[in-house]
């Protein structure tokens, strides 16, 4: 039986798809801004930030916006899957939050760029000194969200095989989000190993993972689940724990 606390889960469900649609929306939006970061060329990459200094903010806060909206599809994706597997929703819930909180590490960073920018600006005597500082930080673009994707892959890949197993979601929508989660981790780890092998792996893997949070989003927005297997596997999950 549903508490006062308890939502419906259809209403968990939709909530989790309205929040992973406006976190792909935004992530989206970063994507086709306006081109400021140059892939290598750390001095390019400065010289975009100063001259874009308040598109460069607005891209850092739409980051932030997407971290917060993801946390709540983190916990309502915890709230919605721990009846079929309580250790591995928490664990998968566990992965989200580290990759939100590197994400949030970055946007600290990337700020602090533009600080030691405008210092290095209003400073000559020290510009050299703070540019090679900004310039090393602006290097380490691609590997910080490598790293959160690492962790966001983990989520997505645990979220699809409990999808699977659930009954009250489609199996196939469980298996596309796993295998893009699948391919998050293999594509960030073997950039982090060898960033140019990661950057040939990319254009494959991009596809395909989009393909597995867009159907999972349209799914859990547009159809939500099965309420009453859900309901079902609830109370069985429950039973179970007060047994034991």
């Amino acid at each position: 039986m549903l508490t006062i606390d308890q939502p419906s889960p259809l209403v968990t469900a939709r909530m989790a798809g309205a929040l992973w649609l406006a976190v792909i929306v935004i992530s989206t939006l970063a994507v086709f801004g306006p081109a400021i970061i140059v892939a290598g060329d750390a001095a390019a990459t400065a010289k975009n930030i100063l001259g874009a200094e308040l598109a460069f903010r607005l891209g850092v806060v739409e980051e932030f916006v997407g971290g917060a909206c993801y946390v709540g599809v983190t916990v309502l994706l915890y709230q919605l899957l721990k009846p079929v597997s309580r250790n591995l929703a928490l664990f998968s819930a566990a992965c989200g939050v580290i990759g939100i909180t590197v994400g949030a590490g970055l946007t600290v960073r990337d700020l602090g760029i533009v600080s030691i920018l405008r210092a290095a600006e209003a400073a000559p005597s020290d510009a050299s000194q703070l540019q090679t500082v900004a310039r090393a930080a602006i290097m380490a673009f691609g590997l910080g969200f490598k790293v959160s994707m690492v962790y966001f892959g983990l989520q997505c890949a645990t979220v699809g095989y409990l999808i699977a197993r659930s009954g009250f979601i489609p199996r196939v929508v469980g298996i596309l989000l796993g295998v893009g989660g699948s391919f998050y981790v293999i594509s960030s780890l073997t950039y982090l190993i060898s960033p140019a092998l990661g950057s040939v792996l990319s254009p494959i893997v991009i596809p395909v993972a989009f393909l597995g949070e867009g159907s999972t989003t349209l799914w859990l927005l547009l159809k939500g689940v099965n309420v009453e297997k859900w309901r079902q596997l609830a109370a069985s999950t429950s039973a179970g724990l007060a047994a034991a």
